[in-house]
């Protein structure tokens, strides 16, 4: 913590050390316009009375600054151009206390399960996928692990973050992979001005936390710094329905124990120009948690803590318009992980020693996109990427694994100009090769190797011949290998199958995006409409074979189909509504009499989030001034695949409003979460809190 504090002195003293910009060294020395852009995507132009052969009338003029706020970012996928998704950007995320998991959530086709608070390891479901079929990627790297498991997306804060892609069905070649559900692509804050902005905030139940965020630009380079820590008590209370959840009499309110975290999230970027066309980026990404394990509700703990120290190191180069005609990116990756669970009362595992696992994933990825015409492209990236996992010789795991993954792909877009008609087909193919090794007593080490080749392929048709309308058609095959854990299991409770397959699905999906050009000033409004089928097959279970042993076996097959409806407008600078309906019919198509037939669990039948914002600009003093309310509501979902377990249907009610000073000096925002106090859970024994409250105050110094 010293090292934090001291880091953040410097960057403070930096920046008021070196003088403002200069007029005459930025501008020409007649210049009376300076544009910048905000962070939040509007443009903003300084208007200064000229300095020379004036009038004394026009000497005492003074133009004070104006504020376009039209001018935003783009909302469609940069990725892919036929895949159906969405894009979130800072203004979709900056309302006190607002964390990765809940913003994923309000989006259409995407479900969240989390296991209790802000700290909580929180999954996501892409159109009823499992969260093993989900890729997340971050800053170009994926950071899924081939040990196997889900991203917990509570490990990436929002406060380093600057834009969120989410990509349904079949994922772009651009990923090196093709998952099943869909992908998460996080982009952290790049510098493009100089910025010194500095956050800090708190809530119920303890919750605290504080930013800062300093950039510098030079002629031909950037540099960027960002600090975030969070943390919280999290005591809040709960109903203790004492494992008997159809008997009311022996119900209890209690408080939430041993459920405190402490967080840290660092963020390094660096970017050089080498000329016109060639960029370098230097990323540096560290994330530190220290937390205590709760335990099932009826089951509180008091000893039981788990810490994680999680890095990523990325350096990119990249070259745009080569030869007039191609681009270009090499990046190299590096993830290092670690994790300590101790539970010295044995009030979770079953000895009480420490447990300390490690992994380690270097990656190397090339890509090119060549345009010989303007009716044809063609792209191809390749990736390999080596991940090693080695955990605790005192867990029940102690069986060190490693995978080397090679990957290939290939797309190629052909316009048709006379009918404005896109057609992209594109083919993928991976290989791994998996190996464990675990010691024996008495006996020579166990060794055990898995050599896997799955292809996967999309064909997309995109037609824009409407007017502010955007129709697509794609469809395809997805895989998802399996993980280390898996083929290998442990050598405890769960055994490994080698010989598992590959989960594999064929997807197909439909949508129309309108966005209107034809409004008045000052509106914008963005329609899309989705329908989607999906067949997976050799889903793998874990199977109990013998008292409490289990095997891993492709047992499971699922049928998915649905419909999403989404919309985002911005109407006179007054009222911005956002919104968007999910409707899910899943069936279990296996061989299993106990589950054919029935609804997957964790998938709602139907979800929908509205958002109505009503706000007022360019205000004497203050920039905005903004009061929403928004309302989440999901129905239809089981927690077992017997589907015996109904959960109730949900209603979220929240409110909040935010208040921003002229030219972003400042900005406060004050949210209350869960009005209604929703006492509930994603899953059975893992309470959420009910009614919250939190603010966040942000001062940009420079």
């Amino acid at each position: 913590m010293k090292r934090l504090v001291m880091i953040f002195a410097i960057c403070m003293a930096w920046s008021l050390a070196i003088p403002a910009w200069s007029d005459e060294g930025t501008k020409p020395k007649n210049s009376n316009e300076n544009v910048s852009l905000e962070d939040d995507g509007s443009v903003r132009i300084d208007m200064e009375p000229p300095v020379e052969e004036e009038t004394e009338k026009q000497e005492n003029l003074e133009l004070k600054p104006v504020t376009v706020r039209g001018a935003r970012e783009s909302r469609d996928l940069s990725r892919d151009r036929a895949a159906s998704g969405s894009v979130l950007l800072p203004e979709d995320f900056d309302d006190a206390g607002d964390t990765m998991p809940e913003v994923l959530d309000q989006e259409a086709g995407v479900r969240v399960t989390k296991l209790g608070g802000p700290a909580s390891f929180s999954t996501l479901s892409i159109r009823g996928s499992t969260s093993d079929q989900v890729l997340v990627v971050l800053d170009g790297v994926p950071i899924n692990s081939a040990a196997g498991g889900p991203v917990d997306l509570s490990r990436i804060p929002l406060g380093n973050v600057e834009r969120i892609e989410i990509y349904r069905g079949v994922s772009p070649l651009a990923f090196g992979s093709s998952p099943i559900g869909g992908a998460v692509a996080i982009s952290t804050r790049t510098p493009r001005r100089r910025q010194l902005a500095i956050s800090g905030g708190g809530g119920s139940f303890a919750a605290r936390e504080a930013r800062l965020y300093f950039a510098e630009p030079g002629e031909s380079w950037e540099v960027g710094f960002g600090l975030f820590y969070s943390g919280w008590e999290g005591s809040f209370p709960y109903v203790n329905d004492n494992g008997t959840r159809f008997d009311a009499s022996d119900d209890r309110r209690v408080l939430r124990s041993n459920n405190a975290y402490d967080q840290i999230n660092l963020l390094g970027k660096a970017r050089l120009h080498l000329g016109e066309r060639w960029i370098v980026t230097l990323m540096e990404w560290f994330f530190w948690r220290d937390q205590g394990v709760p335990g099932l509700g009826q089951f509180e703990t008091k000893k039981s803590r788990f810490e994680l120290f999680d890095s990523l190191t990325s350096l990119e180069l990249r070259g745009e318009k080569l030869g007039g005609l191609a681009d270009w990116t090499l990046q190299a990756g590096f993830r290092a992980t670690q994790s300590a669970f101790e539970d010295p009362l044995n009030e979770i595992g079953l000895a009480g020693n420490d447990a300390k696992d490690h992994s380690y994933a270097p990656s190397i990825s090339t890509s090119a996109t060549l345009e010989p015409f303007s009716w044809w492209d063609i792209t191809g990236r390749a990736e390999y990427r080596y991940e090693r996992f080695e955990p605790s010789e005192s867990s029940t795991s102690a069986a060190k694994s490693d995978r080397h993954r090679v990957s290939a792909g290939m797309e190629t877009g052909l316009t048709i100009e006379a009918i404005d008609l896109l057609i992209l087909p594109s083919g993928h193919v991976e290989w791994t090769d998996s190996h464990m090794s675990r010691k024996e007593t008495g006996s020579d080490p166990l060794t055990t190797d898995s050599r896997r080749a799955e292809w996967s392929w999309r064909a997309a048709l995109v037609n824009q011949s409407i007017p502010d309308t955007k129709i697509t058609l794609s469809g395809g095959r997805a895989v998802r290998l399996p993980s280390l854990f898996e083929l290998f299991g442990n050598s405890g409770r769960v055994i490994g199958n080698p010989e598992l397959q590959a989960e594999s699905a064929m997807n197909l999906d439909a949508g129309i995006i309108y966005e209107s050009s034809m409004l008045p000033e000052f509106c914008r409004l963005r329609l899309e409409s989705y329908g989607f089928y999906s067949d997976v097959k050799s889903l793998i279970q874990f199977v109990q074979t013998a008292q409490n042993v289990a095997r891993a076996e492709n047992v499971d097959r699922a049928r998915m189909w649905g419909l999403e409806a989404g919309l985002r407008g911005d109407f006179f600078r007054h009222l911005r509504v956002h919104g968007n309906y999910t409707f899910l019919d899943t069936e279990n198509t296996g061989n299993l009499s106990a589950r054919k037939g029935n609804s997957l669990p964790f998938r709602p039948a139907s979800k929908w989030y509205a958002r109505a914002e009503g706000y007022a600009c360019d205000l004497p003093e203050l920039a905005e001034v903004a009061a929403f309310v928004d309302t989440e509501w999901i129905a239809g979902n089981f927690l077992d695949n017997a589907n015996l377990v109904a959960v109730s249907d949900r209603f979220y009610l929240n409110a909040g409003m935010s208040v921003e000073l002229k030219h972003s000096v400042a900005k406060m925002s004050v949210t209350a979460r869960n009005l209604t106090s929703e006492r509930t859970s994603d899953l059975t024994g893992y309470p959420l809190p009910g009614r919250s409250f939190h603010f966040l105050l942000t001062v940009k110094v420079l």
